[in-house]
């Protein structure tokens, strides 16, 4: 099949008859559906999205119900035909034969990683680099991940752009400025600085979350959290005791969050790479680390530590984190304890 036609299908529905006809002709045997469990409280669709492959012809779909893709409320969900949004086509990847068709762009399975990038050059302007590539094309984004060494490609993924999510029906109260949120880190529930800041943002209305998690959620509107820990050496204090130990922005959707309004430490932006990051912090981070999907960057600074996860499928950060002093530290420990104890 044409590499153009086959992406020509991304944005259409699962029942759409040229995607139904790309299925059959990769001769993939299952079709997507949305997971429903009934007897789920938050159900009864419990999962939205959906992937279909056929490992011998090295392709995997990826499907969105399009209630949430477009950012419908949950009780839309599961009510309207799925959407292609993703594409993989593989290349030496494990438990799947390589794609055996011409690739888009034509690029091939044995390009080198410089060689990718010569073939992608007229998107020069938008590839976000770190252990993959990304490029931003008109009609998709497209990830490149390479074997090891940068010798060979991995797999190759087209994948739509998100769509930014419906705009709320009413205006939200003006946000703190980064400063204040780091001012503030270390101060207890009972300090009125603190409860002066966000109560307009809705605290008071939260605060049986804080007392029953220790962490306060604003991801809907506002896009960030605040935790509260029990002060350094101190068990089981009472609530009130309780210090801001963090504060987390979110980019939009991730964790189903809106978006963070303000800005973020350093001038960062949502959407740059971590290299890019990393160059407006000034210096390379204390603790930097890295998995299939994601990774993190961390600095001890004197007045805070400050921390940044990325996706690393897209390149981009997703979220960032200031910590009061020692806290990374003892979120850190408390996040293995539960690791090795489980």
């Amino acid at each position: 099949m044409d590499a153009e036609d086959l992406l020509a299908l991304l944005g259409r529905y699962n029942t759409d008859p040229g995607v139904e006809a790309a299925l059959s002709y990769y001769r993939v045997r299952n079709r997507p559906v949305v997971k429903v469990d009934p007897d789920d409280a938050d159900g009864p669709v419990v999962e939205t999205q959906t992937w279909v492959k056929n490992s011998r012809s090295g392709i995997e779909f990826g499907f969105d119900d399009e209630a949430a893709w477009i950012g419908l409320d949950e009780t839309q969900f599961g009510k309207r035909p799925m959407l292609l949004t993703q594409i993989y086509l593989y290349g030496r990847h494990q438990g799947v034969r390589p794609y055996p068709e011409p690739l888009p762009f034509q690029l091939e399975l044995t390009d080198e990683r410089a060689t990718v990038r010569r073939k992608l050059k007229a998107f020069e302007s938008t590839r976000h680099s770190h252990v993959r590539d990304t490029w931003d094309t008109p009609q998709f984004r497209i990830t490149v991940a390479f074997t090891e060494g940068d010798r060979g490609i991995e797999f190759i993924l087209c994948a739509l752009r998100e769509p930014p999510l419906p705009p709320l029906p009413y205006a939200l109260a003006p946000v703190p400025a980064i400063e204040v949120f780091a001012e503030l880190l270390g101060c207890p529930v009972s300090d009125p600085r603190l409860r002066r800041v966000f109560d307009p943002l809705g605290l008071e209305d939260r605060i049986e979350e804080l007392k029953d998690m220790g962490e306060v959620d604003f991801l809907v509107p506002y896009g960030f959290t605040l935790g509260f820990s029990s002060p350094l050496g101190v068990k089981k204090p009472e609530w009130r005791q309780r210090v801001l130990s963090s504060v987390t922005f979110y980019q939009e959707r991730e964790l189903d969050a809106r978006a963070w309004p303000g800005e973020l430490p350093y001038g960062i932006q949502f959407d740059d790479s971590p290299e890019t990051a990393i160059t407006k912090v000034g210096r390379p981070p204390d603790v930097q680390d890295d998995d299939d999907f994601g990774g993190y960057a961390l600095w001890h600074q004197p007045t805070f530590g400050f921390h940044i996860f990325y996706n690393s499928m897209e390149n981009r950060v997703a979220r960032a984190s200031l910590f009061a002093p020692g806290f990374w530290e003892k979120w850190h420990a408390d996040e293995e304890g539960a690791v090795t104890t489980t």
